[in-house]
């Protein structure tokens, strides 16, 4: 197991940097960015905040800092316990002044000021997620594919070619030791990258869903299973699967945590969906647990990997 927290998370906190909303008035004031993920059993994680600019703020170039926001007033509880926050090195990012665990069952709150404006997010820590099992699926042969571009498929004009892929089957086996309003993401991450773009509609790398909504595996009554999907290039039809690593994950969090991840890719919107009161971003806990496999070159048929391995 790799706990890749900040790796799966984070892509999830890449977001916000800038807030070009078109519909805002150009001198609308700046807003707070909240970026925390407190982690189940963990201690207390650093907290980033940003300020959101308007289409009048064009970013500085070459300044990476430009959107910190800097001289902040954090604070985060778990239960009864409050934690007060110290500005570190890294202009905008803070640190818990001590360490206590994030107690999973705990509720818990964060309240940032800044520049006169205060941004508050509560919520619950999920109980710890495991991985029990993992199985990978790997077809002998390749598959023709069509490639597309994928910076032109919005385009009447899609260059397209005909190529081959392995498409792999992964299969997650957890225990649902949770209430029923939990969540999780179930995702797959392979180090190997296509070629081109393939059309992802047929792939389901990822999914995000009330726990009690995947299968139920017997004869264990609290087993839940996931199957996803990735495909890695093939140069042909006879390649056999190139050598490449697979991280299999599993997040556990709540309604917040199921919006954020499941709007932070969305098109349509200009930003993912919000739970702090006052400002813009995420604060949430998640549970989160890792699996890390390895295919080898030419290798076919079903390879599992219990936890441990």
């Amino acid at each position: 197991m790799v706990p890749l927290l900040g790796a799966l998370l984070l892509g999830l906190v890449m977001v916000w940097t800038t807030r070009c909303d078109v519909v805002d008035p150009p001198a609308a004031p700046s807003g707070l960015v909240v970026e925390a993920f407190l982690l189940s059993g963990e201690p207390l994680p650093e907290v980033r905040l940003r300020q959101a600019r308007g289409l009048d703020q064009p970013v500085p170039p070459n300044d990476s800092t430009a959107d910190a926001a800097r001289g902040a007033d954090v604070a985060v509880a778990i239960g009864t316990d409050t934690v007060t926050y110290e500005a570190s090195d890294a202009p905008g990012l803070y640190r818990p002044s001590r360490s206590i665990l994030v107690q999973p069952g705990a509720s818990f709150w964060l309240r940032a000021r800044w520049n006169g404006e205060e941004a508050i997010a509560s919520g619950t820590v999920p109980e710890p997620i495991g991985i029990d099992q993992a199985c990978l699926t790997v077809p002998d042969e390749p598959v023709r594919a069509i490639l597309v571009d994928s910076l032109r498929r919005d385009s009447l004009d899609i260059p397209a070619e005909q190529g081959f892929i392995f498409p792999i089957d992964v299969t997650v086996d957890w225990q649902d030791a949770s209430p029923n309003s939990a969540w999780v993401r179930a995702g797959l991450s392979p180090s190997a990258a296509f070629s081109s773009g393939v059309v992802e509609l047929f792939l389901q790398p990822i999914e995000v869903d009330r726990e009690s909504a995947f299968s139920v595996q017997p004869p264990a009554d609290a087993a839940r299973q996931w199957t996803g999907v990735y495909a890695v290039s093939a140069s042909d039809s006879l390649a056999p699967v190139p050598q490449h690593e697979i991280t299999v994950s599993l997040t556990r969090g709540d309604s917040a945590f199921a919006a954020f991840a499941s709007s932070r890719t969305d098109p349509e919107r200009r930003e993912p969906v919000s739970n702090v009161d006052g400002g813009i971003g995420i604060a949430t806990a998640v549970a989160l647990d890792t699996l890390r496999l390895t295919v080898n070159e030419g290798s076919g048929g079903e390879q599992c990997a219990p936890t441990g391995s």
